[in-house]
């Protein structure tokens, strides 16, 4: 990946990242609605707690699109989170605390997983 292509990659990173944690903040109920994830949140604080979560890990891909090569280790940090996610999800899934959409919107988190690691890559 060029320099170029790994900062956009981070900018739209930050951008999702933030879009997603204000749709939590603001209307959980509505996204997941949107996807059809079932059972809808019941705990405000919790789902509050992971937006903002969600929005700060923005910010650090905001820093990396600054500076991929200084801020190397926060990619690995977001390659941890996102794939976090994506496996808290499938486990909820396959237990049966949640219906199958849900990896619909975790997929997106699987994706920058894997260009994450390739951006991190092509520091090296």
């Amino acid at each position: 990946m060029t320099s170029k292509s790994i900062r956009t990659l981070f900018v739209s990173a930050a951008a999702f990242n933030w879009l997603v944690g204000l749709a939590l903040l603001f209307d959980a109920r509505l996204l997941f609605g949107l996807f059809r994830v079932t059972p809808l949140p019941t705990e405000p604080l919790f789902v509050q707690l992971f937006a903002w979560l969600v929005i700060v890990f923005g910010v650090s891909y905001f820093w990396v699109s600054r500076d991929p090569q200084s801020n190397a280790p926060l990619i690995k940090l977001g390659m941890l989170g996102k794939a976090s996610v994506v496996l808290v999800c499938l486990a909820a899934v396959v237990s049966g605390d949640v219906s199958w959409q849900m990896m619909i919107l975790a997929s997106a988190d699987l994706v920058y997983a894997l260009i994450f690691w390739r951006a991190l890559r092509s520091l090296r």
